[in-house]
């Protein structure tokens, strides 16, 4: 675990008040807690990892489907601010979490999504530019995640809850159709890769704290079905709204065009192939580990370090 990485780890275990006045984003911020751990145990199945990703000579198109780049591009849009969120809903409840091993798992997540965080935040800065703007969007995120920050602290984990099945979706869909990711430069792929990887390793975990703390089932597919209208309604609308700002080399040409309806099949076979997971979220009886990724993991993850994309 590389030493950020380490110390990301330990911010997790440190007390509530500590926590809670500190920027994780922050690598300056972090290094200079004073850390008084919970608990010196580490995650057995969920590794932090500092991704070798540089936001530099970044392009709006680095997919062979333009439609693809934006809409990977709209998906980051909402991450740094998104994934915070998620970890502060977890730090809400998480004194009320007795068990070891989900306690181990908790400072994991809280790692992974502060790396997350930080790295989306760098690509939205670095492709940003005068004339494709993603900042348009920002006071709206912001505004949405003000509204979710007044709702009690079992609708904002429901929340988390149903928007990590979504991530979990799309990073298992990215990684067993491998053609979306190897269209990709290696510099971005690392990036999507290193992602796709962590979220599968933590998807359990939002999960079981709102299981350990509220199992409350009519809230949690309440809160699935608000969250699945705003997700696929504003992911279209941010896809849209930076394919047309780019249309000069997004939509100028008829190979671009076909590029583009090609692109459209994968997000519709993704959507198609994706349903049986999204309706098990709705049983009872659900739990993420019942869609194996394990095969998965282990060849992604070996990945990850034979192409160095990660720091050793």
């Amino acid at each position: 675990m590389s030493g950020y990485a380490d110390d990301l780890y330990h911010l997790g275990n440190t007390t509530m008040n500590q926590a809670a006045s500190t920027d994780i984003t922050n690598p300056t911020t972090v290094t200079k807690v004073a850390l008084t751990p919970r608990s010196r145990a580490k995650s057995k199945t969920i590794t932090i990892r500092k991704t070798r990703f540089a936001a530099k000579d970044l392009s709006q198109q680095y997919s062979k489907s333009p439609l693809i780049s934006h809409f990977l591009t709209a998906l980051s849009m909402s991450f740094p601010r998104g994934e915070m969120f998620f970890v502060d809903t977890i730090k809400n409840v998480r004194a009320e979490i007795k068990d070891p091993s989900l306690k181990a798992d908790i400072a994991a997540f809280i790692g992974q999504e502060s790396m997350h965080a930080k790295a989306h935040d760098q690509f939205n800065n670095g492709i940003q530019s005068a004339s494709y703007h993603l900042k348009r969007f920002d006071a709206q995120v912001d505004k949405e995640m003000a509204r979710l920050r007044t709702l009690s602290k079992r609708r904002q984990l429901a929340a988390t809850v149903a928007l990590e099945h979504f991530t979990a979706m799309i990073a298992g869909y990215m990684l067993t159709h491998p053609k979306l990711v190897q269209q990709l430069p290696p510099n971005m792929a690392s990036l999507w890769i290193w992602h796709a990887v962590e979220e599968i390793e933590h998807k359990h975990v939002a999960f079981d704290v709102y299981q350990t703390v509220f199992n409350n089932l009519p809230q949690r597919r309440r809160s699935m079905r608000t969250i699945s209208m705003g997700f696929i309604i504003n992911n279209i609308a941010m896809t849209n709204y930076l394919l047309w700002q780019d249309r000069k080399r997004s939509l100028g040409s008829v190979k671009q065009i076909w590029a583009n309806l090609q692109g459209v099949g994968t997000l519709a076979h993704m959507m198609v192939s994706l349903l049986p997971e999204y309706l098990a979220f709705y049983k009872e009886s659900f739990h993420p580990s019942q869609i194996d990724h394990t095969p998965l993991l282990a060849r992604w993850r070996e990945e990850l370090v034979k192409q160095e994309w990660v720091e050793a």
